[in-house]
């Protein structure tokens, strides 16, 4: 099966979020980072290899917050996709793509130090978005195989999981947008751009990656962004939040209606669902984006 990824990278340092605290942490050694980065080099042999999974990127959330003068457990996530199976999701519920593409995040446990690999299984797609009868068995074995396949020759003693796999669909925060969908997409780009130190790490276009494989979608397109240094002190003692809190995902879409709108995470409902610090890092970024992006959008 042919791979079709619509993806663009710009990384791009602009004036950001600034959070004190933490400024006196002692940085990571090379020597925490050794596990990990083996890891990563698994997963990463296993999307060479894979038929229909294709590398997106991958961001190392320690390192990106050390370089910002944060300091944080090693993690990094990796995100990958099938955009035929991203499809079919996004079909059942659009907000599912804010767990889209496909990842897996690689960590430093902070309860015993090993390193170990993570994912959100498929239930917990089911209940966040509450994709009841159209979630089929086809549809589940598939995803399975997909994570089955990223994450073969990870030791079984390195995997880990989540307390839960359920989380309550208010979790995601919706603003209807007053403009049209790219004057929506222009938007919110521009408020990204505002921030401090923030960087860009892609935008993925579902739609069109659907359409490439002759599958009709809505409008979706998604924005891929964070500040590491702040993002670095929200994970300090939470890094499973580097699997779907950070980085940030903005995710504009169209819904049945034509109308346009805007879905985010809510970051406190994330890091209560995964049992994690709810710092006060996490906390100012949370608030930052409900004002700044509902900002963008009022009308004018």
């Amino acid at each position: 099966m042919a791979k079709h990824i619509v993806m663009r990278f710009f990384f791009v340092m602009l004036p950001g979020l600034v959070i004190a605290g933490c400024g006196d942490a002692e940085p990571v050694s090379a020597e925490r980072y050794v596990g990990t980065d083996q890891l990563v080099s698994i997963i990463d042999e296993n999307l060479v290899s894979s038929a229909n999974l294709s590398k997106i990127l991958d961001i190392d959330h320690s390192r990106l917050a050390q370089e910002a003068g944060s300091v944080m457990p090693p993690a990094t996530v990796l995100i990958f996709s099938d955009p035929a199976l991203d499809s079919e999701l996004i079909k059942l519920n659009p907000l599912v793509a804010l767990d889209l593409p496909l990842r897996v995040l690689a960590f430093e446990d902070v309860g015993d130090s090993a390193s170990k690999v993570i994912y959100n299984s498929f239930d917990f797609l089911v209940s966040r978005y509450q994709l009841g009868p159209g979630a089929t068995k086809s549809l589940r074995t598939k995803y399975n195989h997909a994570m089955s396949e990223i994450t073969k020759g990870v030791p079984p003693e390195a995997m880990a999981s989540f307390a839960s796999d359920e989380m309550k669909p208010d979790g995601v925060i919706t603003i209807e947008s007053p403009y049209g969908y790219q004057e929506t997409i222009d938007r919110v780009k521009a408020a990204i751009n505002e921030q401090k130190d923030t960087v860009h790490f892609g935008v993925v276009d579902f739609q069109a990656n659907a359409r490439e494989l002759g599958i009709e979608l809505n409008p979706s397109y998604l924005i891929l962004f964070g500040g590491p240094g702040p993002g670095g002190k929200a994970m300090a003692d939470a890094p499973t939040l580097g699997l779907d809190g950070f980085c940030q995902k903005f995710l504009v879409w169209e819904d049945a209606s034509g109308g346009v709108n805007l879905s985010f995470n809510d970051l406190l409902a994330l890091a209560e669902r995964q049992g994690v610090t709810k710092a006060l890092a996490l906390r100012v970024i949370n608030f930052r984006l409900n004002q700044v992006f509902s900002d963008a959008l009022a009308s004018d």
